[in-house]
């Protein structure tokens, strides 16, 4: 069975807790950076060293605004023996990667949050399938983050990035997808995977959300947050302001189109992830569970129009996310790199390596050591 490294932290000092993690990832995050590498020269016309000067240009505003974090990767940095530079880079690429001048249309994740009037025995989740480039699943981690002072925090990463998504021992959950809209900059602002960070280390729902929508940004991103408290909140979050998208009947649903702030979105792919998962979702209102969860997010269901045989249809736009059949380019496709069910009152994960129909599901408990 494929499954993701678990690199584990344990201290009060975040400067030691990035040491752990560097050290424990240091050979994923040098695949990382050479993945980006090539990535950004191919996507961008930049050399490696042309990325690591911008990524410098956010030093003075985490300096400022996010030492705890930044301090974090600073033991990254350490630990595995990189320029601190390269760790922020891995840390802005999602900043860095809008600075293009033509940004192809985000098919990165669907996501969802099920309240305890939906699910089966009063359960809260949130759910992720996260597609991205295919050959980023083979440097990305599960982490497990112990503060040492009432904080315990369980979720998935690129190796070297300070979180992507998760959970912790509060029964807060933080998912993200990929936004774009009119009023995106391209601005030094807050990285995505600090607040993601902060939001994680908050102790109730409206911690997590107020650090959500009280951080300035220059480009969007959408975060949906959750928690043991039976609440939830998808927040489609652009420099400009921030778009809220509540639970219906116990369940809210996203992927790569805004919503809630439609009129300023410039995503003009094909909309229909975040509508199939809720249908499944729906389905199955009252009765969801681990299992069932699971069945969702395997569902291959394509685009209006599309051949409806699978694999040989074309699966790139379906909530369980294939590559194309045939050649392809490995920095022009997608694919569903892990999927990640939460349980936020359970307080475990159950996350799988690459596409679920095909991998199994490893559960993660943040009661473990």
């Amino acid at each position: 069975m494929e499954q993701f490294l678990l690199v584990k932290m344990k201290s009060a000092d975040p400067y030691e807790r990035g040491i752990q993690y560097g050290e424990q990832a240091a050979e994923l995050i040098a695949r990382g950076i050479e993945g980006y590498r090539r990535h950004f020269r191919k996507s961008m016309a930049k050399s490696w060293e042309e990325i690591t000067e911008k990524s410098a240009l956010y030093l003075p505003l985490l300096e400022r605004d996010f030492p705890q974090e930044l301090a974090e990767a600073r033991g990254i940095a350490a630990g595995s023996g990189r320029a601190l530079e390269e760790i922020l880079a891995l840390n802005c690429r999602y900043e860095i990667l809008k600075l293009k001048k033509k940004l192809p249309q985000p098919s990165e994740c669907t996501t969802g949050a099920i309240l305890s009037q939906a699910a089966a025995g009063g359960r809260v989740y949130m759910v992720q399938n996260w597609d991205y480039r295919p050959w980023v699943k083979d440097h990305s981690v599960v982490i497990s983050i112990d503060d040492c002072q009432g904080t315990r925090i369980l979720g998935l990463a690129e190796a070297g990035q300070l979180v992507r998504n998760g959970l912790n021992n509060h029964g807060v959950g933080v998912c993200a997808n990929n936004l774009t809209s009119t009023y995106d900059t391209g601005e030094v602002g807050a990285p995505v995977t600090f607040i993601r960070r902060r939001a994680l280390a908050q102790r109730s729902f409206e911690a997590a959300r107020q650090v959500i929508e009280g951080t300035r940004v220059g480009v969007s991103c959408n975060y949906l947050v959750a928690s043991a408290e039976d609440l939830a909140a998808d927040l489609e979050v652009t420099p400009g302001r921030v778009y809220c998208l509540s639970p219906e009947e116990g369940i809210v649903t996203h992927a790569n189109h805004m919503v809630a702030g439609a009129e300023v979105c410039t995503n003009k792919g094909r909309k229909f992830r975040d509508g199939v998962l809720r249908r499944l979702l729906e389905e199955r209102r009252g009765k969801l569970d681990v299992p069932s969860l699971m069945e969702c997010l395997k569902n291959h269901e394509t685009y209006p129009g599309a051949p409806d045989r699978y694999p040989e249809a074309d699966s790139i736009e379906a909530v369980c996310t294939h590559l194309p059949l045939g050649e392809f380019d490995q920095d022009r496709v997608w694919q569903t790199i892990a999927s990640a069910i939460y349980d936020l009152k359970g307080g475990c994960a159950y996350i799988c390596k690459g596409t679920p129909c095909t991998g199994e599901y490893v559960r993660y408990d943040l009661s473990q050591p």
